[in-house]
């Protein structure tokens, strides 16, 4: 019974992480909203096309699939370890490969944000929202302007190093495998951006 739930949990969260609700809004509103910037179905693209508050909609959904669903596994205590490891990751997975897109989904994180609020409190988004708020105060002193795809991937990448030394700092066992997982589907949806990012740094090298 107890592989039964697992499995039923798991589907349940990759369902719930599938829903593309940024790109069903913009759609609502007549717009695809793939054929902006990076091409990705989230809210940050949702607000460049329609504005913040559209953009802060699809941001929110987004993060409460990731959390609200989990969060009832956690406090229920249903599942444990390594099982508890898998569902937890499935929202992201979800939507990083939404069935509902053909499989080719967004860069889940915003829903990354909501399995963790989900896991651990407001521990991990204040670590992570901190250093996002850094990237942006530092294009803003610096007088840059609103970020790269590029540079949003190696803001990504940073955050969720500074998520691996608290998970190893907390030593809860099933945190790390969690933690292993969405890393990697966080990387595989990046991966053309951060590969932008090496070229334009080695151009960069290289003109000097």
């Amino acid at each position: 019974m107890s592989e039964v739930i697992f499995l039923l949990l798991f589907l349940l969260e990759f369902f719930m992480g599938s829903m593309m609700f940024s790109y069903w809004l913009g759609k609502i509103k007549g717009k695809d909203i793939r054929q902006t910037r990076d091409g990705n179905p989230g809210g940050s693209n949702l607000g460049r096309i329609f504005g913040w508050k559209w953009g802060m909609a699809g941001i929110a959904l987004d993060f409460l699939k990731g959390y609200v669903p989990l969060v009832f596994i956690v406090e229920s205590g249903i599942l444990k370890d390594w099982r508890l490891a898998v569902v937890s990751v499935a929202p992201v997975l979800g939507h990083a490969f939404s069935p509902f897109l053909k499989f080719s989904g967004g860069k889940a994180v915003a829903v990354t944000f909501g399995i963790w609020s989900a896991l651990t409190k407001w521990e991990v988004p204040v670590l992570l929202g901190t250093i996002f708020t850094i990237f942006s105060l530092s294009r803003a002193i610096g007088k840059k302007g609103k970020t790269t795809p590029a540079e949003d991937a190696a803001r990504v990448v940073v955050g969720m190093l500074a998520v691996l030394v608290y998970v190893l700092l907390r030593g809860i066992p099933y945190l790390l495998p969690v933690w292993i997982m969405n890393m990697a589907i966080l990387i595989y949806r990046h991966l053309a951006d951060m590969k932008a990012l090496l070229v334009n740094h080695a151009s960069k090298r290289n003109g000097r």
